[in-house]
C-alpha cells in the first residue's frame, strides 16, 4: 500500500526498570533448553502492581512531546496487546486514551499478536486517506509476559520475552524532530497456519486453564511440526515474507539496492532465526550489510518490536534527512509486513 503523505513522529519506547540478564536467569535456573543463539540480552521485566497499559500511557506521552502534539489532535488510537493487560473484561485502548487524556480520539484495542502495531498503522493509514477530518491517529503498544501463567524464559522457541510499551503518532504534517515519512507499508497473510498455536489442543473457558495453569505455545508447535513437517511452514513463510517486502518496495518506487536505503531492522528472535531465516531471505533485495537484529539487547519484546526497532534506528544509524529504513516483521496467525519509511526530520 503506497501510503506518501502521511508521517510517523514521534517513536517512543518506554521500558520497565527491572532487567533481568539471560546468563542471570541460567545461574537462577529459570531457563530450560537454553538457546544460544539467544545471547545475553538484558531482559526488561515488568513486575510492577500496575496495569501492564501503564507501559503504553508512558510512551504516548513521550511521543506527544517529542512531537509537540497535544492530547486533543489525536483523533483515533489503536492499543496492541497480546497479553492481559492489567483488567479482566475490560479496554486497555480507553484506559491509554483516558490516562493521556486523549479524550477526543476513538480508541480501538487491536489482538494481530507479535504484528499487531503493523496492522494498526495500516488502518490508521486508510482511515486517514479516507477521512480529511483525522488529523492524528495514534498506536499504542504495552506488553508483559508475568507470571504466574506465562513463563517469558521457556514460553516459546528461539526467543525470550521481554516487557515493554511503545507509541507512534501518525500525522498529516511532520514533527520537527523525530519525523518519517510513511512511504509504504505491505502485509502478507498465511491463515491456513493458525493451527500451529493449537494444534492437539481442546479449546478452554478462559485463558491459562490448561493442566499446570501456564501458557505453552511450544507443545503445540512440536505437534503441527511433527504431523505436517516444517516444509509447508517454511515455503509459505518465504512466499509471504519475500511477497510483502517486494510489494512495499515497489509501492515506494524503490529496488532494494538504493544507497540511502541504510538499514533494515527485523524481529528481536533469536541469532540462529536471524541467521537462518531474514538474512537469507533479505540480503538479495538489501544486501547482507544494512540487515539490523537488536534482539541480543533486549530479547524478544513481541508486540513491541516494530516501535523499539523504529526508535533504534533513529537513534543509532545517523540518518539524514532523505535516508530510508526498512522494518520487517511477523506475527502468529501468520501475518508478515515490510514498511518502508523515509527520514523527514
Amino acid at each position: 500500500m503506497l501510503i506518501d503523505n502521511l508521517y510517523l513522529n514521534g517513536c517512543t519506547v518506554a521500558y520497565p526498570d527491572t532487567r533481568i540478564s539471560v546468563s542471570d536467569a541460567l545461574a537462577q535456573g529459570l531457563v530450560r533448553d537454553f538457546d544460544e543463539a539467544i545471547g545475553n540480552p538484558d531482559v526488561p521485566v515488568f513486575d510492577s502492581a500496575r496495569p501492564v497499559a501503564d507501559l503504553a500511557v508512558e510512551a504516548l506521552h513521550g511521543a506527544l512531546k517529542a512531537a509537540q502534539a497535544e492530547p486533543s489532535d489525536v483523533g483515533l488510537l489503536f492499543h496492541c496487546g497480546w497479553w492481559h493487560q492489567g483488567f479482566d473484561i475490560w479496554s486497555a485502548a480507553h484506559y491509554v486514551a483516558h490516562r493521556t487524556e486523549a479524550l477526543g480520539a476513538l480508541p480501538v484495542n487491536l489482538s494481530q499478536g507479535c504484528n499487531a502495531p503493523m496492522a494498526a498503522l495500516e488502518l490508521a493509514g486508510r482511515a486517514m486517506l479516507a477521512d480529511p477530518s483525522i488529523k492524528t491517529a495514534a498506536v499504542t503498544v504495552s506488553d508483559a509476559m508475568q507470571e504466574p501463567q506465562v513463563d517469558r524464559w521457556n514460553l516459546n522457541y528461539g526467543c525470550v520475552h521481554g516487557d515493554a510499551g511503545t507509541a507512534l503518532l501518525v500525522a498529516r504534517e511532520p514533527a520537527a524532530h523525530t519525523s518519517f515519512r510513511i512511504v509504504s507499508l505491505s502485509s502478507r497473510a498465511a491463515p491456513e497456519l493458525e493451527e500451529m498455536n493449537r494444534f492437539a489442543y481442546d479449546p478452554t473457558p478462559g485463558p491459562a486453564l490448561r493442566a499446570g495453569g501456564k501458557v505453552d505455545l511450544k507443545a503445540a508447535k512440536k505437534a503441527y511440526l511433527t504431523e505436517y513437517g516444517i516444509e509447508r511452514f517454511a515455503r509459505r513463510s518465504r512466499e509471504s515474507l519475500n511477497g510483502c517486502v517486494r510489494e512495499a518496495l515497489d509501492d515506494a518506487g524503490l529496488t532494494g539496492a538504493e544507497e540511502r536505503i541504510r538499514a533494515v531492522a527485523v524481529p528481536r528472535l533469536s541469532g540462529k532465526i536471524f541467521e537462518t531465516v531474514y538474512r537469507p531471505q533479505l540480503a538479495p533485495f538489501f544486501g547482507a550489510d544494512k540487515l539490523v537484529w537488536h534482539g541480543g539487547r533486549t530479547a524478544h519484546l513481541g508486540v513491541a518490536d516494530v516501535g523499539a526497532n523504529i526508535a533504534d534506528l533513529y537513534a543509532e544509524q545517523d540518518l539524514q534527512p532523505g535516508d530510508v529504513v526498512v522494518i520487517v516483521n511477523a506475527g502468529g496467525g501468520y501475518t508478515w509486513s515490510c514498511l518502508v519509511l523515509e527520514l523527514a526530520c
